[in-house]
């Protein structure tokens, strides 16, 4: 993801997000501040299989659901709202049908997966998994592409660093899950 910022210091309301026009573009409102993501070829690859081995896995052992780039929004004083490349919400954290409103999720992800650009900032990087693991979040990763690696933080442990030749799990956030990374980075 390619990611750029609006005026570093005038912060965003989320009626003024919302109102934004359509541009083709992924935005985020990440404490007010106004986020553009851009995604290539390779950051979309990696997210299909991603969404693909995880969507097939959760539907499999009926854990909840999976899906990309669903747009949460979270209860904070500063407004937040986050895309992540990947989203996973356990069954019993899924809103009731009639309480599934239009727009934004009003639910806490148990998983959500980014996917870096080499562009994006390791600021912007920290900034966001510290935000989704301060709503509660059970746990964040972070993919790089271009390095073959990957980071996993939780609230509850140091965080673990993949390389290509190891296996990804998301530990008791989605229990069996199991992926290779060299099938991932393929």
């Amino acid at each position: 993801m390619t990611t750029t910022t609006t005026s570093p210091t005038r912060l965003m309301t989320i009626a003024e997000f919302e109102a934004l026009p359509e541009d083709g573009q992924k935005h985020e409102l990440l404490w007010g501040e106004l986020i553009s993501v851009a995604s290539n070829f390779r950051q979309m690859a990696l997210t299909g299989r991603l969404v693909a081995a995880l969507s097939t896995y959760v539907d499999e052992h009926d854990l909840g659901i999976v899906g990309p780039e669903g747009t949460f929004e979270f209860k904070t004083d500063l407004p937040l709202v986050l895309v992540p490349d990947v989203a996973f919400v356990r069954t019993e954290n899924i809103p009731p049908q009639d309480q599934q409103a239009k727009g934004n999720i009003h639910v806490v992800p148990d998983l959500v997966i980014e996917v870096i650009s080499p562009s994006e900032t390791p600021r912007t990087i920290q900034r966001k998994s510290t935000a989704y693991l301060g709503q509660g979040v059970r746990m964040v990763v972070i993919v790089y592409p271009e390095r073959h690696e990957i980071t996993l933080w939780s609230s509850e442990a140091t965080p673990r660093y993949l390389g290509r030749e190891d296996t990804l799990d998301f530990g008791d956030v989605v229990p069996g899950f199991s992926l290779s990374l060299v099938h991932l980075f393929r």
